[in-house]
């Protein structure tokens, strides 16, 4: 990746710590109010994707964080691009439609939101491989 990009990281960290905020907010307030009203069943596809979303944010923040390191010289892009390569592709990229279709409606957006995220710093992730 070069210093062009470098641009983009902060709009993409910010973002990432949004959506992170706004995930916690959303399962802290769920806990009391939506998982008391789902079937065993649905709670437990809930808990899944919600780890999902949670490996989501997770892989990407520590793919920016990598990427700072190597903007303020910590990491070179080397090391960035063989030790700090986005993780977890195959559960992040994937999607359970029929969970996804019972689950609450903010939690759709969640999973749509991570996975959207999550698809665009897999691109970026590919581009430091190109070079």
């Amino acid at each position: 990746m070069n210093n062009k990009n470098v641009v983009i990281l902060p709009g993409l960290y910010d973002e990432t710590l949004m959506l992170l905020a706004e995930a916690h907010e959303y399962f802290y307030e769920a806990r009391e109010t939506e998982e008391p009203l789902l079937t065993e069943r649905e709670r437990i596809m809930y808990t899944s994707e919600m780890s999902r979303i949670t490996m989501r944010l997770s892989c990407v923040m520590a793919w920016l964080l990598a990427r700072k390191a190597v903007f303020i010289g910590k990491l070179t892009s080397a090391e960035a691009n063989e030790e700090y390569r986005l993780d977890c592709r195959d559960v992040c990229l994937s999607q359970h439609i029929k969970a996804e279709s019972i689950l609450p409606e903010e939690m759709r957006e969640l999973l749509d939101k991570s996975f959207e995220l999550y698809q665009r710093i897999a691109r970026l992730d590919d581009l430091t491989h190109d070079n």
